[in-house]
């Protein structure tokens, strides 16, 4: 693979990445910004991962998130009803917002990794490959799952002071899904996935 200039993400200085080994990084000289880390199999580690994470959200989505019980009533809330709930109080932005950065963008970002991976382990590039990637660099730092994760776990603080709260499958679903959306990101870099994408191009056209 041919050398790539890129420019740094906090300086602007414009600079040739050498190869790098296993875990190695390449770090801008002047302000020390982490310009790339390359893994070894990164691709099917990408992969594997962003199916993983797809699947415990699903999970997520389908049995009860939270248990709530008080005075003998007891009642249970999915993951979507837990954040329809702020509707219900008059706060629909805040509702649209964390359904938005807690489960919509989170899926979206994971699809268009899928569907990168599926074209970089293909014979030949699928369609709308580069505008998929560039679409899922653009999504990714509106990706507030874990925030959401821990604003839900700094409120039950106070709520258990209510009432008694259990967690249900869903959520324990939910913390795995983000623990793989995590392992996920690892290996997301964006100048890795641009080099497949340059080295699969000059493939196909020979």
């Amino acid at each position: 693979m041919k050398k790539r200039k890129i420019a740094c993400h906090d300086c602007d200085l414009l600079m040739l990445i050498p190869h790098l080994k296993h875990r190695q990084e390449a770090v801008c000289p002047r302000c020390g910004f982490i310009l790339t880390r390359f893994y070894q199999h990164a691709p099917v580690k990408l992969l594997a991962f962003t199916l993983t994470a797809l699947v415990f959200l699903t999970f997520s989505l389908k049995f009860p998130f939270l248990i709530f019980s008080l005075h003998g009533n007891e009642k249970s809330l999915t993951l979507i009803e837990s954040i329809q709930s702020f509707s219900n109080i008059n706060y629909i932005f805040v509702s649209i917002l964390l359904f938005s950065t807690a489960i919509v963008i989170p899926l979206l970002f994971l699809l268009s990794i899928v569907y990168v991976s599926w074209s970089f382990n293909g014979r030949g590039l699928l369609p709308f490959t580069p505008q998929t990637l560039k679409f899922a660099l653009l999504i990714l730092p509106w990706n507030m799952a874990e925030i959401f994760l821990v604003s839900i776990l700094v409120s039950l603080i106070k709520i258990m002071t209510l009432a008694n709260v259990n967690f249900g499958l869903s959520f324990f679903s939910y913390i795995l899904f983000i623990i793989s959306l995590s392992a996920t990101l690892m290996y997301f870099d964006r100048y890795q996935l641009w080099s497949t994408y340059q080295l699969k191009l000059r493939k196909s056209y020979g």
